[in-house]
């Protein structure tokens, strides 16, 4: 489901140049105390980064995740999202959307929060092996 959103809304940015459905959908899902600006500058940089033949197959919940956890990894005291934005990021664009929210005290709660949503997308099939555990193993001992 989150994979099929974050295409379409790529769809809109790429094709139209349009940020509009973006900000729709993060301010129905996320509060607008930092969350909010945060989750629209990690998909704005999983935007920046798609390419290949087919880039709206990169727009990924995998990808984002990744672009949210750095926001709570750190390098000395600044945490790998502000390096990024600093150091390695080429597209300015991208920096306005992180304005007030990249040095915030509270980013790794904002994170949190996006992560929290994001999980609820992770796919479950190992997990719901696991549950069956042991009828799978009781499977397995009648089958020597």
């Amino acid at each position: 489901m989150i994979n099929r959103i974050l295409m379409e809304l790529y769809d809109d940015y790429e094709k139209n140049n349009n940020m509009e459905s973006l900000i729709e959908f993060t301010n129905k899902t996320f509060p607008k105390d930092g969350t909010a600006q945060l989750f629209i500058g990690c998909v704005v940089i999983l935007f920046s980064r798609a390419g290949g033949l087919k880039p709206r197959y990169d727009v990924t919940r995998e990808n984002l995740y990744s672009i949210v956890l750095a926001a709570k990894e750190k390098i000395g005291n600044t945490n790998l999202l502000a390096f990024y934005l600093d150091r390695i990021n080429t597209e300015k664009n991208v920096t306005k959307y992180f304005k007030n929210v990249i040095y915030d005290e509270n980013i790794e709660k904002y994170a949190d929060l996006i992560i929290e949503y994001l999980d609820q997308f992770k796919p479950r099939f190992v997990e719901s092996l696991k549950k069956q555990d042991k009828k799978i193993a009781e499977y397995i001992e009648s089958k020597k």
